[in-house]
């Protein structure tokens, strides 16, 4: 697996990698918070109100008291965590299926029984490899040409659906150079190939790519 996942080099990721990992990291916490307060709370109270051995044969009653304050710090506290919950899934949709202004390289793909055809602005297409240059905004606008696919590039954690009649669109940026054989992945089970439908990611120099993408030209 590629180096982009790996958390100790954050601020290096890709910035889809880091939406996704500041989401992550975000409902981690919540969850924690969420985690420790139900089971502090249910300590507490087992604690606090257990039946002393000299009261076992009393009748238990609740006292009512304090019964809207906790039905109303248990309203807000649920309703505030899903107001953030929302807000946040919210905004990562937003930010992954919405490319910065300016694209600087737009590649369309053709799925089909079982890979992936990258077609570049100039006309060339390439079976199996994309290359990009670093530090560029990229967009992949996906089709099928046969059944439904979904195209994955894991490293990334993007995904786009490959619907024959339809197109979808997904973009990312790399930071750094990385060759990932495999790289790509077909995440829709499509046939008896769909397991060997994948695809090499090259992530190369801007001026290294400029010379390859010169001498493929049409």
């Amino acid at each position: 697996m590629s180096h982009y996942l790996t958390l100790s080099t954050w601020v290096l990721q890709p910035p889809t990698v880091v939406n996704f990992l500041s989401e992550y990291n975000l409902f981690l916490v919540l969850g924690i918070g969420a985690a420790v307060l139900t089971i502090g709370w249910l300590v507490y109270a087992a604690v606090k109100y257990r039946v002393k051995d000299d009261l076992k044969d009393l009748e238990m009653k609740p006292s009512g008291k304090n019964d809207n304050l906790r039905a109303w710090l248990t309203a807000v506290i649920t309703i505030g965590i899903l107001a953030v919950a929302l807000i946040t899934a919210v905004q990562a949709t937003q930010f992954l299926y919405n490319a910065p202004p300016g694209p600087d390289l737009v590649i369309t793909v053709y799925g089909f029984q079982w890979g992936w055809n990258f077609t570049y602005p100039n006309g060339y297409s390439d079976i199996g490899n994309l290359i990009v240059p670093a530090n560029t905004t990229i967009i992949l606008n996906i089709t099928s040409k046969d059944v439904f696919h979904t195209l994955g590039i894991p490293s990334l954690y993007v995904k786009g659906d490959a619907i024959p009649g339809q197109w979808t669109s997904l973009w990312f940026k790399v930071t750094q150079t990385e060759n990932i054989t495999d790289g790509i992945r077909c995440y829709e089970l499509c046939g008896i190939g769909h397991y060997d439908m994948v695809a090499n990611l090259s992530v190369v120099p801007q001026a290294q790519f400029q010379e390859w993408y010169s001498s493929v030209s049409k």
